[in-house]
């Protein structure tokens, strides 16, 4: 009967230890929620002490920018991560776009994901910290597109790609640059919406939020591709072929 009774304990204990594995993945879950929803807390409220001097800038002396030329006209790449799947079959097509699309420049996000240390974090988790997206957001594919440099700007009260920093307002006077009244209306609608429990955190501020990086939130300068522009198709490639190309 000893023999029974201990055999009843080890069982005990290996279910115990079962149990609490299953339970793992949904407490970090619940854990990763709760960093995005701090993220999105704290990026609220722009302070002074968030303003990166270093955005890319867009600029033709930019060196760490890819340019081509199509039809005598300069294009940028950039690409967007999604699963949208209305770009797959376009590569190489000119497309006009029927919404906003939020991007980096190329090579950034290429260069970051081929980097991400695997053994420590998953990939996609990586980047959706790296992004500011919600933990399993479903993004599948990377689109890198060719786009005219005047069909971007900053997601930031000065819309400006060609500088280094982003303010935290719009500017006081119009001496220097003028603000277009539906960049206003759009970004204070867009900010009215974005922290909310389902919401997003955006700094506002040029890069996007970085909440995976316990040491600085600054993650990538990032744009938007205006709604209406033309842009061209230049690759759709799956996020694991992605962060592992030599390109």
């Amino acid at each position: 009967m000893r023999w029974h009774r201990n055999f009843g304990s080890v069982l005990s204990l290996l279910l115990l230890f079962v149990g609490c594995a299953a339970q793992k993945p949904a407490l970090d879950a619940e854990s990763l929620q709760m960093r995005y929803h701090q993220a999105i807390l704290d990026a609220q409220v722009a302070e002074p002490k968030e303003i990166s001097t270093n955005l890319t800038a867009i600029t033709p002396t930019n060196n760490k920018l890819i340019w081509q030329t199509f039809d005598s006209t300069s294009y940028l790449a950039v690409v967007t991560w999604t699963s949208w799947n209305g770009y797959d079959d376009r590569v190489g097509e000119s497309l006009v776009l029927q919404r906003e699309v939020w991007v980096t420049v190329v090579p950034e996000l290429r260069d970051f994901c081929q980097n991400i240390d695997t053994g420590r974090i998953g990939v996609d988790l990586r980047l959706e910290q790296l992004l500011g997206l919600p933990p399993q957001n479903g993004k599948t594919k990377f689109i890198e597109l060719w786009v005219k440099p005047e069909d971007l700007f900053r997601p930031a009260p000065d819309p400006e790609i060609s500088d280094f920093e982003a303010e935290l307002d719009f500017p006081v006077s119009e001496r220097f640059i003028k603000i277009d009244p539906a960049h206003k209306t759009w970004f204070n609608q867009l900010k009215s919406s974005s922290y909310g429990a389902d919401g997003y955190p955006w700094t506002r501020l040029g890069y996007t939020y970085d909440w995976g990086n316990p040491k600085s939130e600054i993650g990538l300068s990032e744009f938007v591709i205006r709604a209406g522009a033309q842009v061209r198709i230049a690759s759709v490639t799956p996020t694991t072929a992605y962060c592992r190309a030599s390109n």
